[in-house]
């Protein structure tokens, strides 16, 4: 950053010159790590549209997938192998794009803070950092949660006992590579955990202090110093995240869940997956930790007060239809989706806007998923590589019927969530499928078109051949690559994971459509990132939301009750659906 404010004429050339000289005299991947640090948050970098290649490309090393001990799922069942049900959840954890998006969201919130880039030797914090950490992990645990139920496995236990030994052991590849040691010239690879291992004694110790102190505060409603609980500060304290003013106080009593981390990963003398955010998604023990820090959040929040949605904006909202993308009578290309706006208008509008169309060909109330593998190659000139299982949606549009009944153009923004039927009284598994901001005309019924494409949780533009998703194409200019795409954004969730796989014969969800007032919601803003709900904003931005994150369900429901708390509502649609995991469907965009 320093480099390129000093050459404000040509600071991306510099900025590569320079790290090209280093990587003789310095470790490559501290270099790598100050480019991705650059490239995510300079203003020059960001003006060049710089991207940061993907994980399975800049690191192959770090994403070889744990072994396959054989078929372990049919259907529904799933069978133990070596006694360990956990590896029924492989396809999920070892996906490189899910670990590549948790690796990319903590350089884009760094707990460290990020630097100033006016001035790099400081450090500040992101807005709403704590807030979205609680937030980003939770939709994680939802969606971890949501495939185990598709497949009968148990929902995540927690792992609130230290003392307990840990029954599940984690084996990573014995080619999952740590790092490169250039004074040792050897290359490190991540240690095992043995099923049953135990947490060292002084760390079991530090960990209860730690958790001692978070449950007085939430018991409380204040942290140490007498400073009022919010979400935002919460997390900041859990994570731990730099609190203005208080880091002294975070670095002592805070920071149970990046000690949690610390101690599972040096559970052995040799590094385990936990240590590093590129990979300790892949242990079915980080989400346990997850699960067993969102609990302890998930308290302080249940202490509240629910939402007050008495004051609802004014508009109906009729219903959500779906339509298969492939089923559209449309030109898939650039004038897709004007073409399925029109589409949606004609067919679902009009003259037709309060006509019954559950029955029309077009319209789906399933959505569908399938497996799909490819091959990843991690070593170059021995040709060693492993066989990625998957998941894939069939792409579709929705469309939201909705009539402004007040005189004057309503700035809305829609909210949209999915959740299996049976967890709908669970508020933590909501996961979050897309937000995005419509102008209603005054007076008027309007059909809104929105492609599952632009979801605001997704990495922009979606990665979806297999080209897209390894990004096979050489990159430009040490380690970077131009993009033309002015709405990008490397960090994000995986497109292929927008849906849960649900069942064969499908699985029974409910989707909830929520609007509020964009006037209320509205956070200027400048950045061209996509993926606005996981990732939001550059640099020194606000949250682009002025709602709680997660909001409406960032609150207890009234009563204990989704019901209730929706009910009656005129800006709430709430659908039956189911997601139907199949062997095959037609694809608008095929793999080369």
């Amino acid at each position: 950053m320093k480099i390129a404010n000093e050459n404000p004429d040509n600071p991306i050339e510099k900025v590569l010159e320079y790290a090209n000289e280093a990587t003789e005299t310095t470790d490559p991947e501290l270099i790598r790590y100050a480019l991705m640090s650059f490239i995510t948050h300079h203003p020059s970098a960001r003006n060049r549209n710089l991207r940061i290649p993907p994980l399975i490309q800049r690191s192959p090393e770090s994403c070889v997938p744990q072994k396959k001990p054989g078929p372990v799922v049919s259907d529904e069942k799933v069978g133990e192998s070596e006694g360990d049900i956990e590896y029924g959840m492989n396809w999920y954890r070892e996906d490189p794009n899910l670990n590549e998006h948790h690796e990319h969201w903590h350089f884009v919130y760094n707990s460290d803070g990020i630097p100033d880039y006016k001035n790099p030797d400081i450090r500040i914090n992101k807005d709403r950092h704590g807030e979205l950490f609680v937030y980003m992990h939770r939709q994680m645990l939802a969606r971890y949660d949501i495939e185990r139920l598709g497949m009968n496995l148990p929902l995540i236990k927690p792992l609130d006992n230290y003392r307990a030994p840990i029954e599940e052991g984690y084996k990573p590849n014995t080619n999952l590579r740590d790092r490169i040691d250039k004074n040792a010239d050897k290359i490190d690879t991540f240690g095992s955990r043995e099923p049953n291992s135990v947490l060292k004694f002084d760390k079991i110790n530090e960990l209860e202090k730690k958790r001692k102190v978070l449950e007085k505060a939430i018991e409380m409603g204040k942290l140490t110093d007498d400073i009022e609980i919010t979400i935002d500060l919460l997390g900041a304290f859990v994570e731990p995240s730099i609190i203005p003013g208080k880091e002294k106080m975070v670095d002592e009593q805070g920071g149970l869940h990046g000690t949690g981390h610390g101690a599972i990963g040096r559970i052995t003398d040799d590094r385990g997956v936990m240590l590093d955010p590129r990979t300790a998604a892949r242990d079915s023990v980080f989400w346990r930790w997850h699960r067993h820090i969102d609990n302890l959040i998930n308290t302080w929040e249940e202490k509240q007060e629910p939402n007050d949605f008495s004051n609802s904006p004014p508009v109906g909202l009729q219903d959500i239809i779906l339509v298969f993308k492939d089923k559209l009578p449309i030109n898939h290309g650039e004038t897709q989706d004007d073409e399925a706006a029109a589409f949606g208008e004609k067919t679902f509008g009009g003259e037709n806007f309060d006509t019954d169309v559950s029955d029309n060909k077009y319209v789906t109330h399933e959505l569908q998923t399938k497996m799909k593998s490819r091959i990843f190659v991690y070593t170059e000139d021995s040709k060693s590589h492993e066989k990625i299982d998957y998941l894939f949606p069939r792409e579709f549009y929705y469309y939201f019927r909705v009539e402004n009944t007040s005189s004057c153009q309503f700035e809305a923004t829609f909210r949209v969530f999915i959740v299996p039927e049976e967890l709908v009284e669970s508020r933590c598994h909501w996961i979050e499928l897309d937000k995005f901001k419509e102008s209603l005309p005054p007076n008027s019924k309007t059909v809104v078109c929105r492609d599952c494409d632009m979801s605001s949780i997704v990495r922009q533009p979606p990665q979806k051949t297999v080209d897209e998703l390894d990004d096979t194409a050489l990159p430009t200019g040490a380690g970077t690559t131009v993009n033309e795409n002015k709405n990008y954004c490397d960090c994000g969730w995986p497109f292929h994971l927008l849906l849960p796989r649900g069942r064969r014969g499908g699985m029974k969800f409910k989707l909830l459509v929520f609007i509020s007032d964009w006037s209320e919601d509205e956070v200027p803003r400048i950045s061209r990132c996509g993926s606005i709900s996981f990732c939001a904003s550059e640099a020194s931005e606000k949250y682009p939301d002025k709602k709680p994150m997660g909001y409406p369900f960032d609150r207890p429901f009234k009563n204990n009750s989704y019901e209730e708390t929706f009910a009656g509502l005129n800006n709430v649609v709430i659908r039956d659906i189911c997601i139907n995991w199949v062997d095959e469907f037609p694809e608008v965009v095929e793999d080369c």
